[in-house]
């Protein structure tokens, strides 16, 4: 009879060593992904924030250039980097200034000058 009521509580006591080390598990596991999640959303709210001013930057430029007039710029971006670049502004009726954008932008952005499109802006 002893023999088996040690058998129980070792038993239950191995029972609940199972529970406390898969509890234990589950616990890393949720404080990784936990940090996973919440540590990447500043890493994109910063990699948004340094985009946005690139994108100042080359609509400042731009403005500057010869014909260009007002230009909106906006860079699309994926993990390899920058995909392509769209420009809006009062100068895209005139070929060469389009592709004087083309040329500055690409530059700016270490891109390939396909990758920049322009558009006219409306009135």
């Amino acid at each position: 009879m002893n023999s088996e009521r040690e058998k129980r509580k070792k038993f239950r006591l191995d029972n609940r060593i199972k529970d406390i080390c898969i509890l234990a598990v589950l616990a890393l596991v949720l404080v990784f992904a936990s940090w996973k999640i919440f540590g990447s959303e500043k890493e994109v709210e910063e990699t948004v924030s340094a985009l946005s001013q690139t994108e100042e930057k080359i609509s400042r430029l731009l403005e500057e250039m010869e014909g260009v007039g007002e230009a909106s710029v906006m860079i699309c971006e994926t993990e390899e980097g920058v995909q392509s670049a769209v420009v809006v502004c009062e100068g895209a009726n005139d070929l060469q200034v389009i592709m004087d954008i083309r040329e500055a932008v690409a530059s700016a952005l270490g891109t390939k000058e396909k990758a920049v499109k322009v558009y006219l802006k409306k009135e």
